[in-house]
């Protein structure tokens, strides 16, 4: 698992750190906050974009949690971080036409969806590499 050590020298030539270091200071949704999000997301009123822009800074640190089960460390963590967070961008886009009206629970799936994918690309790429 990755910590954030700002106390380290490189911790700025480090952008894993770097973004952790940024993630850490964003507070997690509740769940009643989430709910009140989603419902300015959804009736697209006139909080519907800071309500937007919260969901997903809410939502950021569940993309980090789901890049690390996949086990990779530097670069390729972060690239899988990167694909997490399209995932969770789509996830917005497409929450109004979603089958739950939990955001995270979509969001989970998008990102998980999203991290697979770049995983498979990154692990085919690896094999292909070595001959295997």
């Amino acid at each position: 698992m990755y910590t954030c050590d700002v106390d380290t020298p490189d911790f700025i030539d480090d952008p894993v750190q770097l973004y952790l270091s940024q993630l850490s200071r964003i507070p997690p949704l509740t769940r009643d906050e989430e709910a009140d999000l989603s419902e300015h997301v959804l009736a697209n009123d006139q909080h519907a974009e800071a309500a937007r822009k919260r969901l997903i800074e809410g939502n950021l640190a569940m993309v980090v949690s789901a890049a690390e089960r996949y086990g990779f460390e530097g670069s390729t963590f972060l690239d899988l971080v990167i694909s997490g967070n399209d995932g969770l961008l789509l996830a917005l886009k497409i929450f109004v036409d979603a089958p739950s009206r939990s955001f995270s629970v979509h969001a989970a799936n998008c990102v998980e969806l999203a991290i697979a994918e770049a995983f498979h690309i990154a692990d085919s790429s690896m094999k292909s590499e070595r001959g295997s």
